[in-house]
């Protein structure tokens, strides 16, 4: 099963399928695996069967199961086994996707199905022929006939064996996480599934010949029998019983933390309850003293509105008079300041101006002493209107 084997596999299915194969290209037969079944002593020694075929006490018949690509049914002179193939599906998976790996890796599933004679050659009675029957409403069956001209009608069950339903199956799951899930990641259903699993399983005994039986060979019958129900049944539930009591016991120990807990938390909660209460009753009288103190600031706001003067008529007016006085005073003083300005340029000027005659100085003098007069007048209302604000 090396790479290059399956690659080499996988190209000549692909050609075989598409009718690529060469004629002189050999067929490749491979062993993935071998399976032993549990045949009585009839295989080592000669059986009372007569068929038509040679060396009809070791033939095998394979019969394809309809219902199952990957199973077949194995039926041999003592009886029939249900083989499950899980390779033969990741091998048509192989060939048919573009690119993956295989992995073979993978054991097959054996069932006993019917034994015809459980004790070995000293029964006669074999196998005559097997068929699967199909049927819409009983669903699908095998038809076995055996030596003795009966028929035998065994149900095809599903390929996997069915898990065991447990009693606590139908309950709804907790939406609140367990601390034992840190623990134990694996579902203690699933754990108690993997226990009661059945890995061997007694067939369908048939015999013809019960009288013919020795006692030893009944008792042998009888313990092989009642072991695999030892092993296979009783076993697995006291093993199944203690988990379910070590879990219980778990269970209960957690329960009465949980208890604890829930008292701490009560008492707690209780304590948590009296102080909100007393966060309650400073909040309320922290809200009236706050609406005393609003009360307070209104009433000194009003006494400070009445402490305060009304003014007459009169006073507002003359308020207002003094206000423009203010504004023209500003006014007249930036005035004044262009006219000292004005005087200081123009006595710079005359010093460089050429002589002048008689008549021209006393106009002159004229026009100097009437802006004299003005500036004068206007240097006295300034000092009347400051004398007056101060």
């Amino acid at each position: 099963r090396s790479g290059s084997n399956a690659e080499y596999g996988k190209q000549w299915y692909q050609r075989r399928v598409r009718g690529h194969l060469q004629s002189g290209e050999e067929e490749c037969l491979y062993l993935l695996e071998t399976v032993e079944l549990d045949l009585p002593s009839v295989a080592e020694e000669s059986s009372t069967c007569t068929q038509s075929s040679e060396d009809d006490t070791a033939s095998i018949v394979l019969l394809a199961d309809p219902t199952a690509r990957d199973r077949y049914f194995v039926r041999h002179n003592t009886g029939i086994h249900s083989v499950f193939l899980p390779a033969v599906q990741r091998l048509e998976h192989f060939v048919k996707a573009d690119d993956g790996e295989l992995n073979l890796e993978c054991e097959c599933v054996v069932e006993h199905m019917l034994c015809v004679q459980p004790v070995g050659a000293g029964d006669p009675t074999c196998l005559f022929g097997s068929t699967v029957v199909q049927d819409p409403m009983l669903g699908a069956n095998l038809l076995v006939l055996i030596s003795n001209a009966e028929f035998i009608s065994l149900p095809v069950r599903s390929v996997h064996r069915e898990e065991i339903p447990l009693l606590s199956a139908g309950d709804k799951a907790s939406h609140c996480a367990s601390p034992m899930k840190q623990v134990h990641t694996q579902q203690f259903s699933q754990k108690l599934q993997g226990i009661m699993a059945r890995n061997v399983s007694n067939p369908l005994l048939r015999c013809g010949n019960s009288a013919g039986m020795s006692q030893k060979a009944l008792l042998e019958l009888l313990m092989k029998c009642t072991q695999v129900f030892r092993e296979e049944y009783i076993a697995k539930q006291s093993k199944a019983r203690g988990e379910l009591l070590h879990h219980m016991s778990l269970l209960q120990e957690q329960h009465s933390q949980h208890k604890i807990e829930m008292s701490e938390l009560q008492s707690t909660l209780s304590e948590l309850g009296t102080e909100a209460d007393k966060l309650n009753s400073r909040s309320s009288a922290i809200s009236k003293r706050q609406q005393l103190l609003r009360q307070r600031v209104s009433v000194v706001m009003r006494e400070v509105q009445n402490l305060l003067p009304d003014l007459t008529t009169a006073e507002v007016s003359l308020k207002e008079e003094m206000t423009t006085m203010s504004r023209s005073l500003k006014s007249l003083q930036q005035d004044a300041q262009q006219l000292q300005q004005k005087l200081k340029f123009q006595t710079k000027a005359t010093k460089n101006l050429p002589s002048l005659s008689k008549d021209q100085q006393g106009t002159v003098r004229a026009i100097l002493a009437a802006n004299d007069t003005k500036i004068n007048s206007m240097v006295s209302k300034i000092k009347a209107a400051n004398a007056q604000f101060t």
